[in-house]
């Protein structure tokens, strides 16, 4: 009975008995929460939301929109919840249910304590069975006294009633105890069974409304965003802003339930408001007495006001203060749009969130990075293809979070971005909704014409405007049907000059020493070893994946303000390790493939959005149990996949690359199967190299294998790689060919040497026309590379063929760059000091003159190449 003494010594006005009140009283909501006068918001039910079936549902946010801890409370916490108790409560019918919490049963009236239930929960749901005097359909018809039914307001006609959440709290040191009524409308159908509890064991007497509201104190809401709404209502039955008191000493435990109704009881005789006659009611002049009363007691002298605004702060100041010495972090609501400050600029509060997840998409682990604002985007790249009728000059001034909640975290762009401001983040929620929902064609035809007018887009902007795609849990896609144009549209921003072609063009390197620097990194991580890395072959731009399931593209520019090498967009694919992306599509380069460790791969076409999915091969199902090998030919006209199945040697199955059917297959000979393979370069062939070292060359033409040769001093291949110009027409054109093996060693051979020449050109009856080629058994290499002691893994020739680098994974900073033709390795590079790691991923830019290393913690490291 402890609050009971508290509730009896507290001394102020009698208010009116809400019947005859008139003061209008505001619900404070923003996206659908109710904020109120303390630490608990409601999220359901809503103000006047007719209820009924078999249960009633209340859901309550206990964390202060994560502000608050769950407990268990350390012991010198500042600021805790010490008990929740719900009553469904009405002032007409004289009723008070115990709701408090859990659904209620006949053999089930006293409820376990809401902040017990669902441990590591931040929202509380309390699940009450109605009681057995609620059962029925529809609004009373007969008035008062007939049914409990109907609208659970303040005091109107029908009886009216209101669910009353009771909350203790503690903020900043400082005890609370506040009522807060939220109505609701029993009129849906609610059907009778024998397991619903008795209202008679559920009811409690009922606490007057003057002495609910003794000395009530206006604590206010304390946690509405800046986009919260108030609706006004008639009547204060606790409602808004009713807190009872402050606490004479702190609750540190929860009382019983069977106390905490006898809270409610003040009066055994007038236990019902609805047993209130008019003379018991305090009349307004009654009223107004006592508030000249409290008046002329509240009357202070300057010294004790000046001393009160020192130790207690003023209302003025109560919202700045609110948990300035609190340990809690101040995370902003992740909901809701805040005005933002000048001196906002430098901190945004959310340095040490936690994120998770990519998108709601990542399904990575938590990060520590650090969460910075986004960039903004020019009003030129919207969307929208004319200027709106009318803009809201607040959305500049209003930020919102995209890390703070899983569901918008699908709106950033990269993981470290945070805050935006409401222009940006509306256009993002635009983008995201077409994004799902492709806009018409009607649409699209009435916007033609004024898309040619946008204007070109900086760096910055091009970063900021990327499109987020997301593929779902069991790798079907989700088309994105707005296309990546921000940076493809407009492709003189990111094509070289015609005098650094013609500079690289001239260019020619020399052997031994090498002009190398290292410029700006790529500033986002992947969060596993980077398994693939690949140049767009006319722009700066590098594709990069992992995997953890994320793909990015960056426009290489390490001179772009304010992040050098910005991302254009980032890609996750749920429960897929992608092993391989590569541009697509020919020397234009249109599309990107990506694959992992599943039976189906990706297209992704870039100037429309659309990702096609490619699951089977007719009549080939059983060869792929596994697509993450694959090869796309530098024409654009064909992909090459490595079959799973090794039985006889290995398998390649060619697909068309704009239809996906199958079109051939090569096999090769040999114990293994397939360690790698390339494309010619004119996409006519494919040179295939075994783990036991053979190596055959297959034409696309003849459908067959034109020669086979032995990789010199192999046990066991492991890559191969294509590269340089002027080598013989008849295998592709390339001139180098580099087969790695297990024992660490490269062997570098000169394709010219490898076909037999002939006086004639011989053609065979069963293919009219095709030139024979034949190919040396046994050629020997023009250099054998033995610098690395461990399995080689990358091996990448620069597109000038100028340069060669080759590496390993299984040690530390083993990377070397070669020389050709002169097949010398450079001394001055890579030194002891360069930061390479555990190489997994080496790719040469378009012009030769960036060389990209990834390793296995996920960072990609850029060196330009001088001379």
């Amino acid at each position: 009975m402890t609050c009971l003494k508290h509730l009896a010594t507290f001394t102020g006005a009698a208010l009116l008995m809400a019947a005859r009140m008139s003061s209008a009283l505001n619900f404070t909501i923003s996206n659908g929460q109710i904020y109120t006068p303390g630490l608990v918001i409601v999220n359901a039910p809503q103000p006047g939301t007719p209820l009924g079936g078999d249960i009633i549902e209340v859901a309550l946010d206990v964390s202060a929109n994560g502000r608050l801890p769950l407990p268990p409370y350390a012991e010198d916490s500042p600021s805790v919840i010490h008990f929740i108790h719900i009553f469904l409560s009405s002032y007409d019918t004289g009723r008070n249910f115990t709701m408090t919490n859990g659904t209620a049963s006949a053999n089930n009236a006293s409820l376990g304590e809401v902040m017990l239930q669902e441990p590591g929960s931040t929202v509380k749901h309390v699940k009450w069975a109605w009681p057995d005097c609620l059962v029925g359909d529809g609004s009373p018809q007969g008035g008062l006294g007939e049914t409990d039914r109907g609208a659970y307001n303040p005091p109107t006609s029908p009886p009216s009633l209101q669910v009353s959440i009771r909350q203790s709290f503690r903020l900043n040191g400082q005890d609370y105890y506040t009522v807060f009524d939220l109505p609701i409308s029993v009129t849906n159908s609610i059907p009778a069974s024998d397991g619903r509890p008795s209202c008679d064991a559920l009811d409690n007497p009922l606490l007057a409304p003057d002495e609910i509201l003794a000395s009530a104190d206006a604590l206010q809401v304390m946690f509405a965003p800046g986009d919260a709404t108030t609706g006004s209502r008639l009547g204060c039955v606790g409602g808004f802003g009713c807190c009872v008191g402050h606490l004479k000493e702190p609750t540190g435990v929860v009382m019983p339930m069977q106390e905490q109704g006898q809270i409610e009881d003040v009066s055994s005789d007038e236990g019902s408001f609805a047993s209130f006659g008019d003379d018991d009611a305090l009349s307004g002049s009654d009223g107004d007495h006592v508030v000249e009363k409290r008046r002329a007691a509240l009357d202070k002298d300057s010294d004790e006001e000046e001393l009160e605004r020192f130790v207690l702060g003023s209302k003025e100041t109560f919202r700045e203060h609110l948990f300035r010495d609190d340990f809690l972090p101040s995370v902003a609501d992740s909901k809701a749009l805040v005005k933002a400050t000048a001196d906002d600029d430098e901190t945004t509060g959310h340095e040490h969130v936690s994120d998770s997840m990519l998108f709601t998409l990542d399904a990575g682990g938590d990060s520590d990075v650090e969460l910075e604002p986004a960039a903004t985007v020019q009003a030129g790249q919207d969307q929208a293809e004319e200027a709106p009728a009318w803009e809201d000059s607040d959305d500049e001034r209003l930020t919102v979070s995209l890390a703070g909640a899983t569901r918008l975290r699908k709106l950033r762009q990269t993981e470290a971005e945070d805050v935006v401001s409401g222009t940006e983040y509306a256009r993002r929620l635009r983008q995201q909704y077409l994004r799902l929902y492709p806009l018409p064609d009607w649409a699209k035809d009435a916007t033609t014409g004024s898309k040619r007018r946008r204007r070109r887009s900086s760096a910055a902007s091009d970063a900021s405007s990327a499109l987020d795609m997301e593929l779902d849990s069991d790798g079907e896609s989700i088309d994105a049907p707005l296309p990546l144009d921000s940076f493809l549209r407009d492709a003189s921003s990111f094509l070289p000059t015609a005098a650094s072609e013609a500079s690289r063009k001239r260019r020619k390197l020399r052997p031994e020493t090498i002009d190398i620097q290292r410029t700006r990194d790529i500033p986002d991580t992947h969060k596993a070893a980077v398994s693939s890395l690949a140049f767009h072959p006319r722009r700066p731009i590098l594709l990069s994946a992992s995997t953890s399931s994320i793909m990015y593209l960056h426009h290489i520019d390490p001179s772009a303000h304010p992040t050098p090498n910005p991302a254009l967009t980032s890609v996750q694919v749920k429960r897929t390790d992608l092993r391989r992306a590569v541009f697509a599509g020919g020397p234009e380069g249109d599309e990107v493939v990506f694959a992992g460790r599943r039976r189906y791969f990706h297209s992704w076409n870039l100037a429309s959005g659309l990702v096609h999915k490619v699951s089977k091969m007719q009549g080939h199902q059983r060869e792929q149990r596994t697509m993450e090998r694959f090869r796309a030919s530098p024409c654009g006209r064909y992909l090459a996949v490595a079959a799973s199945d090794k039985k006889g040697g290995g398998m390649l199955n060619v697909v068309n690359a704009g239809s996906m059917q199958w079109i051939a297959q090569a096999r090769v000979d040999g114990r293994g199967g397939v360690a790698d393979f390339a494309w010619w370069r004119d996409g006519g062939g494919l040179v295939i190299a075994g783990k036991d070292g053979q190596v055959a060359e297959w034409s696309m033409a003849t459908r067959r294998t034109v020669g086979i040769w032995r990789d010199e001093g192999s046990v066991g291949g492991t890559v191969m790689a294509l590269g340089g110009r002027d080598g013989p027409p008849e295998l592709g054109g390339d001139r180098w060919v580099a087969v790695g093996s297990n024992s660490g060693v490269l062997n570098v051979y000169d394709r010219n040497d490898l076909v037999i020449k002939q006086q004639q050109t011989k053609t065979k009856a069963d293919v009219p026309g095709q030139a024979v080629v034949e190919i040396k058994k046994l050629p020997e290499p023009v250099r054998a590379f033995d610098q690395l002691t461990t399995s080689i893994s990358v091996v990448a020739f620069s597109p000038d063929g100028q340069l060669m680098a080759f590496g390993s994974q299984h040690k530390k900073d083993a990377l070397r760059l070669v020389h050709l033709p002169s097949c010398t390795v450079y001394r001055n590079w890579p030194t002891e000091q360069t930061p390479l790691g555990r190489i997994t991923a080496v790719a040469f830019s378009a012009g030769s003159d960036v060389l990209a290393v990834g390793n296995d913690v996920g960072k990609i490291r850029l060196w330009e190449i001088r001379s």
